[in-house]
């Protein structure tokens, strides 16, 4: 929490889903609850980008599907500021390329 409160904006990147992106996309929510039960002032935050590499469709149901405008219905995604996009693919097949890509940007 004390990294995201203190942090201008946040991003995330998730190769995959289920449990452990939810359990970062969280945080979000928590600080809403912890204002609100232990009223603190802390700064509110969204996630203001983010990529997410993952095959799962929505229709199934599960966390790994769930897409980031789901999201922003809990208030974890500024959708209307920020920049995401999701690449519904197997990560062994399109993380090599992303990586050849961005190493291409940086260097």
């Amino acid at each position: 929490v004390k990294m995201v409160t203190e942090a201008k904006k946040i991003g995330i990147f998730s190769v995959g889903g289920g449990v452990p992106r939810n359990n970062v996309q969280n945080v979000a929510p928590l600080i809403e609850i912890l204002n609100f039960r232990l009223g603190l002032n802390l700064p509110e935050r969204m996630f203001s980008y983010g990529c997410r590499i993952d095959p799962t469709l929505p229709y199934f149901g599960n966390l790994s599907g769930c897409t980031y405008s789901e999201g922003g219905s809990w208030r974890k995604m500024d959708l209307e500021k920020g920049r995401f996009s999701e690449v519904l693919a197997d990560a062994t097949m399109i993380l090599p390329f992303y990586s050849r890509g961005l190493m291409d940007c940086l260097l």
